[in-house]
């Protein structure tokens, strides 16, 4: 098995900017005993990309989408999830498939590609805080190594609660 290694990545303390309009969404919809991590930077995009949050009590999703009047996960370019163990059980099951990579602070985080081509989507997979969090993205706007440094951002990061 293939392992990617990522270094030392300093806390930022606060999330991109990109990211402060929903942080109070954030705080009021967190399911009781999770913690949001989100990055502290992002890769540039050409077009503007919007956050919303969907919740329920297995867990928190922010999408990012590039029309701002669509808050549907269908309209999302990629996103970031926390999930409960409960929630998480689905994710876990297809790590046989996935490559381990490192994460900081010791983390053991996994790299997930499902489909092929232009319509693969790509995740990198973890758990920390006793949660498991996911994050993904198509393969036409995120690369896989910039998709590992968003992960290894929000590990680093100081948690939402």
């Amino acid at each position: 098995m293939l392992g990617i290694g990522i270094g030392t990545i300093s806390a930022q303390a606060e999330p991109a900017p990109l990211f402060a309009p929903i942080l109070p969404e954030i705080r009021e919809k967190l399911p009781q005993g999770l913690q949001m991590r989100l990055p502290a930077t992002l890769p540039e995009r050409p077009e503007t990309l919007y956050p919303f949050v969907k919740a329920n009590d297995r867990g928190l999703q922010v999408y990012l989408a590039i029309d701002a009047e669509c808050d549907r996960p269908s309209c999302s370019v990629g996103g970031a999830s926390v999930f409960t163990q409960t929630g998480f059980a689905s994710w876990q099951r297809k790590l046989e498939n996935a490559e381990a990579i490192a994460l900081p602070n010791g983390i053991q985080g996994y790299y997930l590609k499902l489909g092929e081509g232009e319509d693969a989507d790509h995740y990198v997979i973890w758990q920390q805080d006793g949660a498991g969090y996911v994050i993904g993205t198509d393969s036409r706007n995120t690369e896989r190594q910039e998709l590992v440094q968003i992960a290894a951002s929000m590990v680093s990061e100081p948690p939402i609660r």
